[in-house]
């Protein structure tokens, strides 16, 4: 994959004389996103590039998408046109999961080189998310909330017998980088880390407990307090927890944390493991459809928390550094960063 990269840059670089050559030259990058002044900060990052918007419903997008080498763009709006581009070299996308995206080009020849957003980024802050959500759940912080508003002073049940971080075996399924940065938070609060991945790890990671590949995920299920899913949506995930696969939850009354994506698990599936009381409680980010629909009946047990897919949430920042990160080494026919792999799907 990486001489496929390579090769491409090259090719990219040749056609303006070299590496020397596109570094010091103005290079058309065309920007597709909602995020609002996105182009305005890459400019003033990166002011030899040549930065152009376009827009939903604005004339003549594909024309203007084919004068470009570079694309910035979220998925859903490139959706359209990927498979009309002649001129892309490089498409950093703005989105970490492109499951949307995937379908519209899969079969399709690619010469373009496509980057996921990813990384600490999204690591750190759905690290936030996760912990933010265990202490809420473990110290009934819902309860006190609405013993505020009745200005009752209670402290029964687990808002004063609660369980700590460091008291939990904690599995994790997925090990990618967002993976590995939760695993760490987790392991910094003395929580007792379980990893899952599709192999074994070349090396021993220090915030690692247990590890496990798909083929051991009972043991994961039978041993963990928390069941955290960070794996992103493939041939191989869709469907991993379907049928009656959370019943082996059910001897550690685990909770379910799902910010991955919700085709892990259909929602029939997840309902049942629910009522059959396999798990005690779910957490929910991600749902087999977005938004969730009102008739849902995920929204009337009272032991579901619900967000709206805002676990991680694109920040503007954080797209800029990573584009610019990436087009230094895009530059210098340089492996980048959160590459997409056609073959694996992710």
């Amino acid at each position: 994959m990486r001489e496929r990269v390579t090769r491409l840059t090259h090719v990219a670089l040749i056609a303006y004389g070299g590496v020397r050559k596109a570094c010091n030259m103005t290079q058309i990058v065309v920007v597709l996103s909602t995020i609002p002044r996105l182009s305005h900060h890459l400019r003033l990052r990166l002011p030899n590039l040549r930065v152009s918007d376009v827009s939903p419903g604005q004339a003549d997008i594909l024309s203007k998408l084919n004068a470009a080498e570079i694309l910035l763009a979220d998925c859903d709006l490139l959706i359209p046109y990927i498979n009309k581009l002649t001129s892309v070299k490089w498409i950093q996308a703005t989105w970490a999961g492109l499951d949307k995206l995937i379908p519209h080009i899969q079969n399709t020849p690619k010469n373009y080189v496509l980057t996921r957003f990813s990384g600490e980024f999204f690591g750190l802050a759905m690290s936030e998310y996760v912990i933010a959500q265990i202490v809420n759940f473990e110290r009934d912080q819902r309860q006190q909330y609405e013993n505020q508003k009745l200005a009752v002073w209670k402290q029964e049940g687990k808002i004063k017998d609660h369980r700590y971080i460091r008291e939990l075996t904690i599995g994790i399924l997925g090990l990618g980088t967002i993976g590995k940065i939760i695993a760490e938070k987790l392991k910094l609060f003395g929580a007792t880390i379980w990893g899952m991945t599709n192999s074994t790890p070349k090396e021993k990671l220090s915030y690692l407990d247990e590890h496990r590949t798909v083929d051991s995920l009972q043991d994961i299920l039978e041993n963990c307090d928390y069941i955290i899913n960070i794996l992103p949506s493939t041939q191989n995930t869709e469907g991993l927890l379907n049928g009656t696969v959370l019943q082996h939850c059910k001897a550690k009354n685990s909770i379910f944390i799902n910010i991955g994506r919700g085709s892990v698990i259909k929602e029939a599936d997840l309902i049942n493991a629910l009522e059959q009381k396999w798990i005690s409680a779910a957490i929910l980010d991600v749902f087999e459809k977005e938004p969730l629909p009102k008739e849902s009946k995920l929204w009337n047990f009272p032991q579901v928390t619900i967000s709206p897919h805002n676990s991680g949430v694109t920040n503007l920042r954080d797209v800029v550094e990573q584009f610019t990160a990436n087009y230094t080494r895009y530059v210098k026919g340089e492996s980048m960063m959160n590459m997409f792999d056609f073959n694996k799907g992710y």
